[in-house]
């Protein structure tokens, strides 16, 4: 270890451009309260964020408990609010689901703030989950007119899905070997900075793609506000399963790499990231802040100051196969 850190070196290079590193921070896994430390390296040429050294694929599945939030059993079915449902329909070509007259007059409106994140409709879409969880996400995408199903490595979580009756393969997005140009949507939420090779990834995504599909993805964003004020403590660090962090920049550099145009880009917080952050800061793990309706109030400030400067702590991303 260097005695000082911020000169370290990273020797194997950046996993996305193979360009040296210098030392972002040194973090513990704070969800589980663990003493182990992970250190992160930060590409001196396109500013990735990424653990060094990586981890191997084992110990990659070492950091998953089965009771890991994701794979949690859920209690189906979740019904979708009439806000949402008139959005989808004026905004993003749901022409099938019933909306009242008084929302579709007010979708307009309601449009402008409200599900910005929400994907664009395909008629008889087919469409895949990549580390799908609990099954939650598609469960619900298929209420509006969806064909989903998921892959998901968790025999857990897997159970979950199968048991609600979802398509669901068990293993990596490569074993399960999906045919060429099979997929009018792939989702990937959560899932790339938990991906020791994205170009892996992203290639095997492009080749599952029809022509014209697109890539919805969501992840952390390491130019985020919140990164900025909480460093080793930010929520969305997540370490150690977080092994990889990107900024809108280089997930599009990796985008365009594979073939795929950026269609729309956008940044987003909750309450709920800069609350978690605060009790890793402070150390609180009983009295948690999101359960305090005065921080609740205070972190919807931050949103606002994060959504305006453009520094969520999420990045929504669609990108489409021409």
């Amino acid at each position: 270890m260097c005695a000082d850190q911020s000169e370290c070196r990273h020797e194997s290079g950046c996993p996305l451009c193979n360009s040296s590193g210098t030392f972002a921070f040194q973090g513990r896994d704070l969800l589980y309260d663990k003493p182990e430390t992970y250190r992160y390296m930060q590409c001196d040429q396109c500013c990735l964020i990424y653990q060094d050294p990586m981890p191997s694929s084992s110990d990659i599945l070492s950091f998953y408990p089965d009771d890991y939030e994701p794979y949690r059993d859920i209690c189906y079915p979740m019904r979708h609010g009439r806000t949402k449902l008139a959005i989808l329909r004026h905004k993003y070509h749901y022409s099938h689901l019933h909306v009242s007259r008084l929302f579709r007059l007010l979708a307009p409106a309601l449009g402008i703030f409200r599900h910005r994140d929400a994907i664009r409709f395909a008629r008889n879409g087919k469409a895949l989950d990549i580390g799908c969880g609990n099954g939650k996400f598609m469960h619900r995408m298929n209420s509006l007119g969806w064909q989903f199903e998921g892959v998901e490595f968790n025999p857990v979580a897997v159970d979950v899905c199968r048991r609600a009756g979802l398509k669901v393969f068990q293993g990596d997005l490569h074993a399960a070997a999906f045919e060429e140009n099979n997929f009018d949507l792939v989702s990937a939420r959560h899932l790339i900075e938990h991906v020791s090779d994205p170009d892996a990834l992203m290639s095997e995504i492009a080749r599952i793609l029809k022509i014209g599909g697109r890539l919805a993805l969501r992840t952390p964003n390491s130019l985020a506000l919140g990164r900025r004020w909480f460093r080793t403590y930010w929520f969305a660090n997540d370490v150690p399963r977080h092994v990889i962090l990107f900024c809108p920049a280089n997930l599009c550099i990796l985008a365009r790499r594979h073939g795929l145009r950026l269609v729309t880009e956008k940044t987003f917080t909750t309450p709920k990231i800069i609350l978690k952050s605060w009790d890793y800061l402070t150390g609180n793990r009983e009295n948690f802040s999101q359960k305090r309706k005065i921080r609740r109030l205070l972190a919807r400030f931050y949103v606002v100051l994060a959504t305006i400067i453009r520094r969520g702590d999420e990045i929504f991303s669609i990108y489409e196969k021409p």
